[in-house]
């Protein structure tokens, strides 16, 4: 009798049983946890290789050049939707709207303290930073990045707005943060390449400020799109997307490392839409709102 497949679930931390899926390539195993139902990536590269052989910049040319090649016509067809969005909406920014919402019921103060893990090479934080000075209200923004080409890229655009950025991988970076000293930290389009996604979230509370609460976009793996294109889905990226949630997975590991889901609206995460969004603030945070509005 063949002994069942065992791998080590992001999640839990620990070795589990794993069921295989169809949505592997090469030597890269995707499989399912099956006590978290997590999908993910049993055999993810080493911080190390995610520095320079495998840096996002390199893969995600690579797997743009592979769609336009594989699949012309839908590569055309998805470029100008991205186009025409930002033509209809030319101001718009997920990010911006999810921030400003968290800060609502936070300690209103004369400078945020902002950090983008896995800021590539810094445009978000330039854009965050304009934002809101359009507002009155100052970012000191801070990068996190592990790909040694894009943080010096960042580092050069973030000191002129008089921030930094640190080289390290996430789990590293997060362990350099002052405690308390962050209003905002933003993982937008991270945290399915993050291989200790627990351990890494961990390591951000005591970094959180009074407030403070962490902003997270990532692909859904239980969109309709991934259901009705399967291997084919433009979610899979081999090998630096290794983690896939559901808001089920995602609201487990929030959990588990010790947050709520703060917010997660049906239009943080339309059925028709590839990816989702959601606000995570510490558990012991919202407990203590919750009680001030019930005493209320």
């Amino acid at each position: 009798m063949p002994q069942p497949l065992q791998a080590y679930c992001p999640i839990l931390e620990k070795t589990v049983a794993v069921e295989p899926t169809n949505y592997s390539r090469g030597p890269w195993q995707v499989v399912r946890c099956c006590e978290t139902g997590l999908v993910f990536l049993a055999n993810p590269p080493d911080y190390e290789q995610l520095e320079t052989e495998f840096a996002w910049e390199k893969t995600h040319a690579a797997e743009h050049q592979r769609r336009v090649r594989e699949e012309p016509l839908l590569a055309s067809v998805s470029s100008f939707y991205k186009w025409l969005k930002v033509k209809l909406r030319p101001h718009r920014c997920k990010v911006f709207e999810l921030t400003r919402c968290a800060l609502q019921n936070a300690p209103m103060k004369q400078q945020l303290a902002v950090v983008d893990i896995g800021c590539g090479w810094g445009n978000l934080m330039e854009s965050l930073h304009q934002r809101f000075a359009a507002l009155g209200q100052q970012i000191a923004p801070c990068g996190i990045e592990v790909s040694k080409e894009l943080a010096e890229l960042a580092g050069e655009r973030l000191q002129r707005l008089g921030g930094r950025v640190i080289q390290a991988n996430a789990v590293d970076g997060a362990g350099q943060l002052t405690p308390g000293s962050i209003d905002i930290a933003i993982m937008r389009s991270f945290l399915e390449h993050e291989r200790r996604p627990l351990t890494l979230l961990k390591m951000l509370r005591p970094a959180l400020a009074a407030g403070g609460s962490v902003i997270i976009k990532v692909p859904n793996f239980n969109s309709l799109n991934r259901r009705l294109r399967g291997r084919r889905w433009c979610g899979f990226r081999y090998p630096d997307h290794v983690q896939y949630f559901t808001p089920r997975t995602l609201k487990l590991l929030a959990e588990q490392a010790g947050y709520t889901i703060a917010r997660q609206s049906l239009w943080d995460k339309p059925p028709l839409s590839d990816n989702m969004y959601a606000i995570l603030q510490p558990t012991n945070v919202v407990a203590a709102e919750d009680s001030i509005r019930a005493a209320a």
